[in-house]
């Protein structure tokens, strides 16, 4: 008798987080709906909350993923963080929208994880941004340069320096910036960057 095995096909579950504390993008709601609409075209089950009381041991291990969406500020307490911290140590997967590098600017271990905190960015500008790594999945379908209005974000450190790999930058001479940077960001710009997933564009509703 031949013996054969069915294996069923499991529908990634991914959780968008997009509590605020502090500063919050109108286009969070307009974010929220294109990633649900995206996950039903391509096989992905996107829930959504602002509830902190969510970050516990228990929930976060039904997801393949925490994505966070243009947060702001302290968005976890201490709980909350530490459920966090013990999801991805089981080797849960990060995935940080604009503004996610701009929360929990005092715990260690998500500055690892974003790559960066958020410093300041110029005002909102056309800006030519760069493909740095055209191999990467996440850029495979880009153009080598696009020029988008957007904010360019300027960061508090270098992602490069904590193993993130920067696959986006930004053309210096495309854009105007007046202020004087406070720290080392590293060159080339940093925009994007991997291994686990952060990008700081998509400032605007229509993005």
């Amino acid at each position: 008798m031949r013996l054969s095995t069915v294996v069923a096909q499991v529908t990634p579950r991914i959780l968008i987080y997009s509590a605020t504390a502090g500063y919050r993008h109108e286009s969070i709601p307009a974010a929220t709906a294109a990633l649900q609409q995206l996950g039903q075209q391509h096989g992905f089950a996107f829930d959504a909350t602002e509830d902190r009381a969510q970050f516990n041991d228990n929930n976060l291990a039904n997801y393949d993923a925490l994505l966070f969406l243009s947060n702001s500020q302290e968005v976890l307490d201490d709980s909350g963080k530490q459920a966090f911290q013990t999801y991805l140590n089981k080797g849960g997967n990060y995935v940080g929208i604009h503004a996610a590098s701009a929360c929990l600017y005092n715990t260690t271990f998500y500055q690892k994880e974003v790559g960066a905190l958020f410093d300041y960015h110029p005002e909102l500008q056309p800006v030519t941004f760069l493909v740095l790594d055209k191999d990467h999945p996440s850029t495979t379908m880009l153009p080598d340069r696009w020029t988008y209005t957007e904010e360019v974000y300027n960061f508090r450190s270098d992602p490069r320096s904590v193993g993130a790999k920067v696959l986006l930058s930004v053309d210096p001479s495309s854009y105007n910036d007046t202020h004087v940077p406070s720290y080392n960001q590293g060159s080339p710009h940093p925009i994007g960057s991997a291994e686990l997933i952060h990008c700081n564009t998509l400032y605007r509703s229509s993005s």
